[in-house]
């Protein structure tokens, strides 16, 4: 998407194009309130075969089809939703999705440790709403407040969704899916760099860059 968070469609793309075992389960396992009810689950993988797992208990295996996908109608029970991807008749690949908790906390990944203090460069930091447990809450959508303090300044904010209309320039914004980034810029200076995030409710999140001397470019 528009922060380089990966679609469902990038793992199609993978299974297909790489050599590597591929297999990507989706959607989420996150639907209270629909239990019972029938969700669509696909499967893209290069393997030969994919069999699906609700709690453990089999709901079937399917060949995989060439440049193709598997499917099952899954009736809704929160917990853990895995797949197995075979070849030979020997399992090569497995996933997991798994039901979370509330939103907790937020956790920061910047793209890196440290960046150059020229005045240019810049660092993208992921922005995760995590449950106790330390997991993703794929449904998550709480509002982000940004700080930077340091050698450094916030430069945009960004949440990969098309239909997002908040401004990308603002000190904060929505999480979509469970994520949304802040994207930092160094001053011409050596130091640190302190990224904050809070949201109401929530744990708040911290990082710090190493910002190291740099050679601005003339005119900076």
């Amino acid at each position: 998407d528009t922060c380089g968070y990966p679609k469902d469609s990038h793992f199609y793309y993978q299974a297909w194009w790489s050599e590597r075992p591929i297999l990507h389960v989706f959607p989420h396992w996150n639907w209270g309130g629909r239990e019972g009810q029938e969700i669509d689950v696909w499967a893209y993988g290069n393997s030969e075969a994919v069999e699906l797992f609700l709690n453990g208990e089999s709901l079937g295996r399917k060949a995989m089809p060439r440049n193709g996908h598997v499917e099952w109608k899954v009736s809704y029970l929160p917990g853990v939703l895995s797949a197995r991807g075979y070849r030979g008749g020997l399992v090569e690949v497995s996933v997991e999705r798994e039901t979370t908790g509330s939103p907790a906390a937020l956790r920061l990944l910047p793209d890196r440790s440290t960046i150059r203090g020229d005045g240019e460069d810049v660092s993208m930091v992921r922005v995760e709403v995590i449950d106790d447990a330390g997991r993703v809450v794929p449904i998550a959508s709480n509002r982000v407040e940004f700080s930077v303090s340091g050698a450094g300044r916030l430069l945009g904010v960004g949440n990969g969704d098309p239909s997002c209309h908040e401004s990308d320039k603002a000190p904060r914004r929505s999480a979509f899916n469970g994520l949304c980034m802040a994207i930092v810029q160094t001053d011409v200076a050596a130091g640190e760099i302190v990224i904050l995030a809070e949201a109401e409710g929530l744990k708040p999140g911290r990082a710090v860059l190493e910002v190291l001397a740099g050679t601005p470019r003339p005119g900076l």
